[in-house]
């Protein structure tokens, strides 16, 4: 039985777009190929784009999807998708944080907590040097703070939540719009054995105020979700932004100036094209 690959070589900033738009359009799954993730050798875009893969088992969907986004569509003979995928993710460490796939043994280094993960159809393997840099950055803030609470905002696998726990929060919140994001955020918590509140509300309905808000989305999203995680982020807590391209800084730290933060530089990071912007809210507030 064959099924069918769509192509789509985009900017960064529209990536998260473009797959909303696949899964609309009937894919039963959805690959992101960005020079960090990418699966097989020589399959790597050119600096700054992004390949999006749209698997899909039926052609009908798989014409109707290359004929409004455009692109290149394949026919893969005996393809199963997801095993082909599994096949470019090991272990990593970042930090003091170890993220094994579930289905690879290994052990964690010596003083690192361990996450085990199956990310399945949601973001968030910690490969991506967006979710990298997240988790360097937990990695220092729970150095020295292993009683903070968290929230993840749009939290896809659920890696940064889980990671929180293991790295010393006393209690982790996530959300995520995608109801598939957040079952298989769940089932992690449970393979991880921590605590982990995981919510399919949007972030302005959530209630409460937290010492750390991390939130790995695109720069845009961030945006217009800078009110909002302000408003989430307690007295004296930090706001850990990231999915952030270099050009993008100036825009993201104005609005989450604007919204009553005030940039906390020192622990900003870099990792190529991609920047984490950290922010801080006044003790007295």
């Amino acid at each position: 039985m064959s099924s069918y690959a769509l192509d789509l070589e985009i900017t960064a900033e529209v990536a998260e777009l473009r797959s909303a738009d696949l899964w609309d359009l009937g894919a039963s799954g959805v690959e992101v190929r960005d020079g960090e993730t990418t699966p097989m050798p020589g399959e790597a875009p050119p600096p700054g784009r992004t390949i999006l893969v749209g698997w899909f088992s039926d052609r009908g969907d798989a014409e109707r999807a290359a004929g409004l986004l455009g692109g290149r569509l394949r026919e893969v003979p005996d393809q199963d998708w997801g095993e082909k995928w599994r096949e470019g993710l090991a272990p990593i460490s970042v930090g003091r944080v170890f993220v094994r796939p579930s289905w690879v043994a290994a052990g964690a280094p010596p003083g690192a907590v361990e996450v085990v993960l199956d990310p399945g159809m949601a973001f968030g393997t910690g490969s991506h040097p967006t979710t990298a840099l997240c988790l360097a950055t937990l990695s220092e803030l729970f150095a020295e703070d292993r009683g903070a609470s968290v929230l993840d905002v749009g939290t896809g696998s659920g890696l940064l939540a889980i990671a929180a726990r293991k790295l010393g929060a006393r209690e982790a919140h996530a959300n995520d719009v995608d109801p598939v994001a957040v079952e298989v955020a769940r089932e992690n918590a449970v393979r991880n054995g921590v605590e982990v509140h995981v919510s399919g509300a949007p972030l302005s309905s959530l209630p409460g105020r937290f010492d750390v808000v991390v939130a790995n989305i695109l720069a845009n999203t961030l945006v217009e979700l800078a009110g909002e995680v302000a408003s989430h982020l307690a007295p004296g807590g930090t706001a850990i932004l990231s999915g952030i391209l270099t050009p993008q800084e100036a825009v993201v730290r104005r609005a989450y100036v604007a919204a009553g933060l005030r940039p906390l530089e020192d622990l900003d990071r870099r990792d190529g094209e991609w920047s984490l912007l950290a922010f801080g809210r006044k003790l007295a507030e």
